[in-house]
């Protein structure tokens, strides 16, 4: 179980964070995947104890599309709700739980694993499994549910576990980190640009890109309905315990993270981007019909997040 979440790197994430010199704002899926995989959540729930008890906890008129993107528009300090001034005083590293550090190339999620840490996207979705089941833990009900809404979608994000490391001399190509000196990070993708001024990054381009290329012209609400008639294929449902769970999203998200980088070309290195939200930027080319790939791709991954967030409330509160 966690016992503190504070902003300090632990030993096992160090080699991740070492290069990182300027803070940077990681999402997943943008507003309207987050709230695609919140809505057909609600559709698997209809007439479910776990729905009702989501009516309970969130305010009246919330939905898990809501609570889903909460925890991204509170990394604005702009935004305020009831609960937002609380949560950021206990939380102060809350925009350091969405994403984990592990190298592409990694065959499984671990926190002894370069890049894992204990308040990363599967530690905090645990975390908030066991606060609904329990009542106990580091976060509110409401927080809880919240987080667990979002991170369901975060860690279907091909780019929210398998992080890519880039070599710091000769021939570029992506790596396997063995210490700070020899490799850089890309903090997810947002280093890998590409476009006209090179104004759009690897990161975007499957948080926002490809769901609105996969939604046409589709709203969420439409979209989400089209992802109910998906039918569930082997291995969308996970064994075990549930807490267990995302553990078992995150290893699966590696081999996602390895076909999202497969084909990419490392153009040249830029340096630091003009915004300073990243140590490191490289220009990047993307392989002839990446966003044929990047449609199927997306849809499944979002169709399987929201029969997972389902599947994960009906488990901690079964009929």
């Amino acid at each position: 179980m966690i016992t503190t979440w504070k902003r300090s790197v632990p030993a096992a994430a160090l080699g991740a964070a070492a290069v990182s010199l300027f803070s940077v704002s990681l999402g997943a899926f943008g507003e309207s995947g987050h709230r695609i995989v919140g809505t057909l959540a609600e559709l698997h729930l209809k007439n479910t104890r776990a729905l009702k008890e989501v009516r309970r906890i969130l305010r009246p008129n919330e939905t898990l599309a809501d609570a889903a993107v909460w925890p991204d528009r509170i990394k604005d300090p702009l935004y305020e709700d009831g609960d937002t001034a609380m949560f950021r005083l206990n939380h102060p590293g809350h925009d350091t739980y969405h994403y984990a550090n592990l190298p592409f190339q990694a065959s499984t999620y671990g926190l002894d694993v370069p890049g894992a840490r204990p308040t990363d996207v599967v530690q905090a979705a645990r975390e908030s499994i066991r606060v609904l089941r329990t009542g106990k833990g580091l976060f509110t009900a409401r927080e809880a549910l919240r987080l667990l809404a979002h991170f369901a979608g975060d860690i279907h994000q091909p780019l929210h576990v398998g992080n890519a490391f880039v070599s710091a001399s000769g021939p570029l190509q992506f790596i396997v980190p063995n210490g700070p000196a020899g490799w850089r990070t890309t903090l997810g993708g947002n280093a890998l640009v590409y476009g006209p001024e090179n104004r759009f990054n690897l990161h975007s381009y499957w948080d926002s890109h490809a769901v609105n290329i996969s939604m046409g012209t589709d709203d969420v609400a439409a979209f989400a309905a089209k992802l109910l008639g998906d039918k569930p294929q082997a291995g969308w449902t996970n064994g075990g315990d549930a807490e267990t769970w995302p553990v078992q999203w995150a290893t699966e998200g590696l081999a996602r993270a390895k076909e999202v980088h497969q084909g990419i070309r490392l153009v040249s290195y830029l340096g630091p981007d003009d915004e300073k939200r990243t140590a490191h930027r490289w220009l990047i080319e993307q392989p002839a019909g990446y966003d044929d790939r990047a449609r199927p791709l997306i849809r499944h991954q979002l169709a399987l997040a929201g029969f997972r967030l389902a599947a994960t409330l009906k488990a901690i509160w079964p009929d």
